[in-house]
């Protein structure tokens, strides 16, 4: 008996090590997710936002040096010149913002909700890795709180992540849907299949990642996969409404 409570104390003390273990992982990668997004975001803003608002700034400074000289029809052509090249610049600046202001978090989101979110994403990510995304989706105004919403879409977006890193997917069927109460999303490939092995790595942070997000809201993610033949991931969460 004794021993019996001594082994168990020890299974506990060591299951406890590895949660604090696979905590303090998490919070590191999360912390240079956020540093390597920054990064990212500060190379978008200085190589492209940066380009296209020097382009503007020294034509509008040749402009303001031919308007303040005396005026001929020939300086008049020329600036008529530069307008184009400045429309041209500015569309391409605010195209930029959108781009980054989306990619941090899509309008869509808030405007049309998580249904209308997803299919967006699908169709971004079949458009950037060439994989075929068939969606499924039965609900068309889902009644979440933001934050939900949110943590469900940011899971989807870790799914087709892994997906186009991992998987050497051609298809994936993506269905979003109520049942009992539960938001659930099941996104399926026909990939290489994710093993047990690759499961049970403390390095899979961002399996865990996708877990801990739907443990918030009392949801679960169930990852299964056959060699070969594919990966399919299953989130339920009980529906948060606002």
């Amino acid at each position: 008996m004794i021993l019996r409570d001594i082994s168990q104390r020890k299974e506990a003390e060591e299951a406890l090590s590895r949660s604090e273990a696979q905590l303090r992982a998490l919070t590191a990668r999360l912390q240079r997710a956020r540093e390597e997004e920054a990064g990212r975001i500060a190379r978008e803003l200085h190589d492209q936002l940066g380009r296209c608002l020097t382009t503007i700034k020294m034509d509008i400074s040749l402009i303001e040096q031919m308007a303040s000289a005396q005026p001929t029809s020939q300086s008049i052509e020329s600036i008529r010149q530069k307008i184009p090249p400045i429309l041209e610049a500015i569309d391409e600046t605010v195209q930029i913002v959108r781009k980054i202001s989306t990619e941090l978090r899509p309008g869509i989101l808030d405007d049309l909700g998580l249904a209308a979110a997803i299919e967006w994403q699908a169709k971004d990510f079949q458009k950037r890795s060439g994989v075929l995304c068939n969606l499924d989706i039965t609900v068309e105004d889902l009644d979440l709180g933001r934050e939900q919403a949110t943590a469900v879409f940011r899971i989807f977006q870790e799914i087709v992540t892994n997906i186009a890193r991992h998987s050497k997917a051609e298809k994936v069927w993506i269905r979003l849907h109520t049942q009992e109460g539960l938001v659930v999303l099941e996104v399926e490939d026909n990939g290489v299949g994710i093993s047990p092995e690759a499961l049970s790595q403390r390095g899979a942070l961002g399996l865990l990642g996708m877990r801990e997000r739907a443990a918030i809201f009392g949801g679960e993610v169930e990852i299964g996969g056959i060699p070969c033949k594919g990966t399919t991931v299953i989130v339920r969460m009980p529906i948060d409404r606002p």
